[in-house]
């Protein structure tokens, strides 16, 4: 059985050596490519089962993390510090692995192998703060009111503000308040990422 071909991408500017030494020397695991957020076009081209995202604490709004969920691989997370809902809102975006960032990598490399073998890895010390979240929040589904869900669906149609507005027979101030409602309850940042995670996530079919 070949090893797993691991792709390592760092936020920021500064690539981490150490780190990837250290998985590089877990059985099992092939780095392919070790880049900053500056070299995404490599990522692309690279061969890989599994892309490690490295960060000093999660931000799901970090546009290198945006950009390697697109690219169709298995995404695992490593972050120094990260909350309960941040690990739910990175789920749902399509992170499927999540490790603890410390010395040795050893969770990191964990995260790798465990997610490239099941398809998801969440460790223990973390588990127990997802499900604490999720009987607090009392849905595992963003809970949008009828009419933004209305206008959600618009937005993946590709309407305007304007369209909805006049749809809705509201102003388009009333659609642009609903809309900041939204993309706080999907933890995105604009119209494009909404309407991206409704359709990815099911929220809305089209």
């Amino acid at each position: 059985m070949r090893d797993i071909r691991v792709a390592v991408v760092s936020s920021g500017g500064r690539a981490n050596h150490e780190f990837v030494d250290h998985l590089a020397e877990s059985g099992g695991l092939q780095i392919v490519l070790h880049a900053t957020g500056e070299r995404l076009a490599e990522l692309r081209r690279s061969r890989r089962d599994v892309v490690v995202v490295r960060m000093e604490q999660l931000d799901i709004s970090e546009p290198l993390l945006q950009a390697v969920i697109g690219t169709d691989t298995r995404v695992v997370l490593v972050a120094g510090k990260m909350s309960d809902d941040q690990i739910y809102a990175a789920a749902r975006h399509g992170v499927r692995g999540f490790a603890v960032d410390g010395p040795g990598g050893h969770s990191a490399a964990q995260a790798i192998l465990e997610t490239h073998r099941s398809g998801s890895w969440l460790p223990p010390s973390l588990g127990g703060e997802l499900v604490r979240f999720l009987a607090r929040s009392g849905a595992a589904n963003p809970e949008l009111t009828r009419t933004e869900l209305d206008i959600l669906r618009q937005v993946c149609d590709g309407a305007l503000n304007s369209e909805i507005a006049r749809r809705l027979c509201c102003t388009a101030d009333n659609v642009k308040w609903h809309l900041k409602n939204v993309y706080r309850k999907l933890h995105v940042r604009n119209r494009a990422e909404a309407a991206a995670h409704a359709v990815r996530t099911g929220i809305v079919d089209i």
